[in-house]
């Protein structure tokens, strides 16, 4: 792993120390680590006796609820004057939604993320590609400004959990592991947390999966591995992980890719890596992006037609051809 960025921890530090009031977002439809990273620096914040408020596009989904200060989280944007503007784990200030517009209510914009595609919009950019999570970057913060406790602890446990797929995805360090064994040290019950975001599957949803996976398409010598599912069903909690990790206990696969259908002209293609298949690129000539073994997109087609333009296009990337 590349040498960390201290000069980057210590200059938002220094931010921190020298201004009063901040306001905190992180992007659209929030998951484990959008909501860990920002609770964990809320409550940093607050440890510091600064004003702090989160607000973000969407509610936070149920699963999430168990998280520390969680009821902080505010969706109706107030017409405040803040400091400082902290944009956590999104690759691009478009992906905070409505907020985007509001970041203007901020002398500064902080960016931090740990996205590849990450486009450095902030007046300050703290970008670490190769960290496991936004969350990730925090515990750094927090070790500097010495305010680890028990609940900050619980919030980048859970985020780090998340977005490094439940510590099986390439972007688990030792450094990782390192972090999550100090974090442990307060108390948390990993046991519980998985039961937290994991288990909530009713029979309907396992019968769902089911017929997902019975439609499973392999090309290249089962080299690229898709589903395409016309009928997707929206939850308080997604199914995309648990569909994917399925699909990951197949020997033979590079690429795994999902094909949802959103509307009669809309498809939402989310992008799955096993090895050395960079799907960020990928996603990236589509228009979306985020990290090399996960990433996602939306084209404004139909899914037969997109089905068939990604395939065409990773089957050339395998190949080697341009």
């Amino acid at each position: 792993m590349k040498k960390i960025k201290i000069n980057k921890i210590a200059k938002i530090a220094d931010l921190i120390k020298k201004n009063n009031s901040f306001f905190i977002t992180a992007h659209m439809n929030l998951e484990g680590d959008a909501l860990g990273s920002e609770l964990a620096l809320y409550l940093l914040l607050k440890k510091l006796n600064k004003k702090a408020v989160i607000y973000n596009n969407d509610p936070t989904p149920e699963i999430y609820k168990f998280l520390p200060s969680h009821k902080s989280i505010k969706n109706n944007f107030k017409k405040d004057k803040f400091d400082v503007a902290f944009v956590l784990d999104c690759s691009d200030s478009s992906r905070a939604g409505r907020i985007e517009n509001k970041l203007s209510a901020a002398a500064k914009v902080v960016n931090i993320d740990h996205h590849i595609s990450n486009t450095y919009f902030g007046d300050m950019n703290w970008v670490e590609a190769e960290m496991s999570s936004a969350s990730e970057m925090i515990y750094y913060l927090v070790k500097r400004l010495k305010v680890l406790d028990k609940d900050i602890a619980l919030c980048l446990y859970t985020g780090i959990f998340t977005d490094s797929g439940s510590f099986t995805y390439a972007n688990t360090s030792c450094n990782t592991h390192k972090i999550v064994a100090e974090l442990m040290g307060y108390g948390i019950r990993p046991d519980l947390v998985y039961k937290k975001i994991h288990s909530l599957c009713v029979p309907d949803d396992i019968k769902f999966i089911g017929k997902c996976i019975s439609k499973l398409k392999f090309c290249l010598k089962e080299k690229i591995c898709w589903i395409t599912i016309s009928r997707w069903q929206e939850k308080n909690y997604d199914l995309t992980e648990i569909i994917f990790s399925i699909m990951r206990l197949l020997k033979k696969p590079e690429v795994f890719i999902l094909f949802k259908k959103i509307n009669k002209n809309k498809t939402r293609i989310n992008f799955r890596s096993s090895s050395r298949v960079d799907v960020n690129k990928i996603a990236k000539f589509f228009g979306g992006g985020g990290h090399q073994r996960a990433s996602g997109t939306t084209l404004e087609k139909n899914l037969k037609e997109s089905e068939k333009k990604v395939i065409l296009f990773i089957q050339r990337q395998i190949n080697g051809k341009k």
